[in-house]
């Protein structure tokens, strides 16, 4: 949507290379390059869509920031071209869990400790694959060695989706849109979708227990869960990232799934991409989403498990560093690299003896 903009230090190239020195994961035969979408399903080809420059456009509109002009200058702009893509990643077999984790370009600390946690795909006792959603590193030397090296990271683990969108706040959208449009076009083989940050953690065994749980409810089609926020407001304060001008949005929001993550079954995906293309784009991901629930009649889950804010909203709280409470959850938000890596070595480490018991329900 924007122009492109550097966005990362060359440092970051420095750490991907140890990381790929000292943990990287080889594809099958040595690695093979990224594949790109055939034209023909895909189809969007670069430069299909420009900016809409309306002629005396309203006051608010000149009133916000260069960011969120652009946004409502490209908000027509739904589809991008691919620049990594993997149309095989369903193949071989239906697959009981796609865990889709949005990323920016800079992040190969986040993307390399997910791999070794909780995205870690899987053949038995049911079958689970990852992907990661990028979306352009920028213009620039340095955004073109941050491209080069995930490229490479690419090369090594065939698990990146990258669009030709730059990888901004307000463009979040657009990977909510672009990836429902790629798993209706390439992955109709999956059960359910879990899609979350790459700043999570993940008991990626208690989600598919959670689901097993779940087999035989006639409503299962439909599922989406989370940590479910119901009766937000807009924020009017242009200071906020998250402001929104009365003009654009007035009321209520919809109830939608909190950031760090969600589960949705695959039914209900496709049919959130059908509604993703009726409704205008909207600058908050998690809100949009929202919307196109709406629009189907279908009520957000939530559940007890999803911990957005951490375990307690009080962060220097010592629960929210307490392995037993990890244990009993789905989902919780946010931990560096460190500290996810740190935790999951906990949390499967049965020697650990835990008194307390989360209550989930």
């Amino acid at each position: 949507m924007a122009p492109r903009s550097a966005r990362a230090g060359l440092g970051l190239a420095c750490l991907l290379l140890a990381l790929l020195a000292l943990g990287g994961r080889r594809a099958p035969g040595g690695g093979r390059a990224a594949t790109r979408a055939p034209a023909a399903a895909w189809g969007v080809a670069p430069g299909q869509c420009g900016p809409r420059r309306a002629p005396g456009a309203p006051g608010w509109q000149r009133r916000v920031d260069g960011r969120f002009h652009a946004f409502l200058l490209h908000r027509h702009c739904r589809y991008f071209p691919l620049l990594l893509n993997h149309p095989e990643k369903c193949q071989g077999g239906r697959v009981a869990l796609l865990i889709v984790v949005k990323s920016a370009a800079p992040h190969f600390a986040r993307r390399a400790a997910v791999r070794r946690t909780w995205g870690r795909e899987r053949e038995a006792p049911r079958r689970v694959r990852t992907l990661f959603l990028l979306g352009a590193a920028g213009q620039g030397e340095e955004a073109r060695a941050v491209q080069r090296l995930l490229e490479e990271e690419d090369r090594a683990h065939r698990d990146v989706l990258q669009w030709d969108f730059l990888d901004t706040f307000y463009n979040l959208t657009l990977k909510e849109v672009n990836f429902l449009r790629w798993l209706h076009v390439y992955c109709p083989a999956v059960d359910f979708v879990f899609k979350g940050d790459d700043d999570v953690f993940v008991h990626t065994a208690n989600v598919l227990d959670f689901l097993e749980s779940r087999r035989g409810d006639p409503d299962l089609a439909s599922l989406f869960v989370g940590d479910i926020i119901s009766r937000a407001f807009p924020i009017r304060s242009p200071r906020s990232k998250y402001y929104i001008p009365r003009e654009l949005y007035d009321g209520p929001y919809p109830p939608y799934a909190g950031g760090g993550g969600f589960l949705m079954a695959s039914p209900l995906a496709d049919r959130l991409f059908l509604a993703s293309e009726r409704i205008p784009l909207f600058p908050i991901d998690d809100v949009f989403l929202g919307m196109c629930l709406r629009s189907l009649g279908v009520v957000p889950e939530p559940h007890l498990g999803f911990r957005t804010f951490g375990i307690t909203r009080r962060r220097a709280s010592a629960m929210n560093r307490d392995p037993c409470f990890y244990k009993s959850l789905l989902m919780v938000h946010k931990l560096d690299p460190d500290a996810l890596l740190a935790m999951w070595d906990l949390v499967q480490d049965d020697r650990i003896a835990c008194a307390k018991t989360l209550h989930l329900t």
